[in-house]
């Protein structure tokens, strides 16, 4: 769909100049020779882009400026002028131009500023977009997306959220394995009791057996106690081992004995204190290799590994990052105190681009430095890491377009379809429950070749 412009200007010579420089770039463009009639136009039909001479009898630059921005807040306005002023200039801004460029200026500089103001607006439409999209995504105890393979995540969150049976979740680091576990007991039957997870690599050998079990009063030297141990805390809840394959064999036979009695004893205890837990574990190896390779006892595999889920890689499920993106943003910048329109389509390409092999946990990361580190209102391409900037620029960006034209374009299609069809296909009432302007829900459905009621 090309955009179209409206140049407006009572010079001949000049109105007849950028019209054709904006018409050999591709534009479409069209012509008032005042403000009258450029003010009918903006009120009967749909502009992208106004491009109008400051000084004009009756009817001047500012006035079209001010009907453009009532028509559609959404519309590119360039003034343009031989007799700057500062007060003009602020003026300008002040109601929204999005450009003031001083006669003479260069085929270059018109085409640039019409270029920079659809880019913006691209922009902040998508953002936009991506946020109506973000309040009625999917989403389950901070698990969001959208794709087949979280869709089929929450999925299996919710049936093992439905029984008691011992879980293991696997995956690599970084993608929300902790999450996991935490969405499955927040909608257990478990929910409001204790969620204790340990990191079984965080914690050194000699100390883990110590906190998983507790200990009495002088059952080591240093040993204060009594202190009970991880799993009499957690009892009534759930416990989460996560890295578990860190654990060594000898305290995985002590824990197997645990839970298969459903008591422990306490390190210089006599008696063994029962307990009730949702045993979980966690691990970002491969379970059959450990197995193979007996780092890992297979009687405890089987008592741990009554479910398993597998947390997908981020790149994975790509079609999941637009909206990840859009929800760190939101967040880094309120955190950070920082105004932002959204991303541009570049850095966006970058970031769904990318592999990820720190997962979501990297993506978040990322996108904080960028909020850190953007100076404008948009996020760009300089202001993301360059760990990411390199790493997306060895993947193939052919097979990437293609995959964005297949995939994001049908979401977008999908979703833009689903929400009229919900509201009768009437556009206003379709745009105000996606909290987006009609204008712009007009400028989608054209793109997209959606048609209205």
């Amino acid at each position: 769909m090309r955009e179209r412009v409206l140049v407006v200007d009572d010079d001949a010579d000049t109105r007849d100049v950028c019209a054709e420089m904006l018409r050999g770039m591709g534009y479409e463009t069209v012509c008032a020779d005042s403000g009258q009639i450029a003010e009918a136009a903006l009120r009967s039909s749909a502009v992208d882009v106004v491009v109008a001479d400051l000084r004009m009898p009756e009817v001047g630059g500012l006035d079209v400026l001010r009907t453009a921005k009532e028509a559609d807040p959404d519309t590119v306005v360039i003034l343009i002028t031989a007799f700057p002023t500062v007060d003009t200039a602020v003026e300008a801004m002040k109601f929204g131009a999005a450009e003031y460029l001083v006669k003479p200026f260069s085929p270059q500089q018109l085409v640039e500023a019409v270029r920079a103001g659809l880019e913006a607006r691209r922009t902040r439409e998508a953002h936009g977009w991506l946020r109506s999209r973000l309040r009625r995504a999917f989403s389950l105890g901070g698990i969001l997306g959208q794709s087949r393979q979280t869709l089929n995540l929450l999925d299996d969150i919710r049936r093992t959220a439905a029984v008691d049976a011992p879980l293991l979740i696997v995956g690599e680091s970084g993608t929300g394995k902790e999450l996991v576990a935490r969405a499955i007991h927040d909608n257990g039957h478990r929910q409001g009791r204790p969620f204790v997870g340990v990191n079984c690599a965080a914690i050194p050998e000699n100390l883990l057996e110590a906190e998983l079990f507790g200990y009495e009063r002088g059952a080591f030297t240093g040993a204060a106690g009594p202190k009970p141990g991880l799993l009499e805390v957690a009892s009534g809840g759930t416990l989460l081992l996560d890295e578990v394959c860190e654990m060594s064999v000898m305290l995985q036979a002590k824990l197997l004995r645990a839970l298969e009695e459903g008591a422990v004893r306490r390190l210089g205890a006599r008696t063994p204190a029962p307990f009730d837990v949702r045993f979980m574990a966690a691990t970002n190896r491969d379970m059959r290799e450990e197995l193979e390779r007996q780092r890992f006892r297979e009687d405890l595999f089987f008592r741990i590994a009554v479910i398993e889920i597998a947390v997908p890689t981020l790149r994975d499920r790509r079609e999941d990052v637009p909206l990840l993106v859009t929800h760190f943003l939101e967040s880094c910048a309120t955190h950070y105190g920082k105004r932002l329109d959204g991303i541009t389509v570049a850095a966006m390409d970058l970031l769904t681009r990318y592999d990820w092999p720190g997962n979501v946990r990297e993506l978040k990361n990322a996108v904080e430095r960028s909020v850190a580190y953007a100076r404008g209102e948009f996020v760009t391409p300089q202001d993301l890491p360059p760990a990411v900037l390199a790493g997306a620029e060895r993947q193939p960006p052919a097979s990437f377009h293609e995959w964005k034209e297949k995939t994001l374009e049908g979401l977008e299609r999908e979703f833009l379809e689903s929400t009229l069809e919900k509201h009768g296909r009437n556009v206003t009432r379709a745009a105000q429950a996606l909290g987006i302007h009609r204008s712009t829900l007009q400028r989608l459905m054209r793109r997209l070749k959606l048609p209205a009621a």
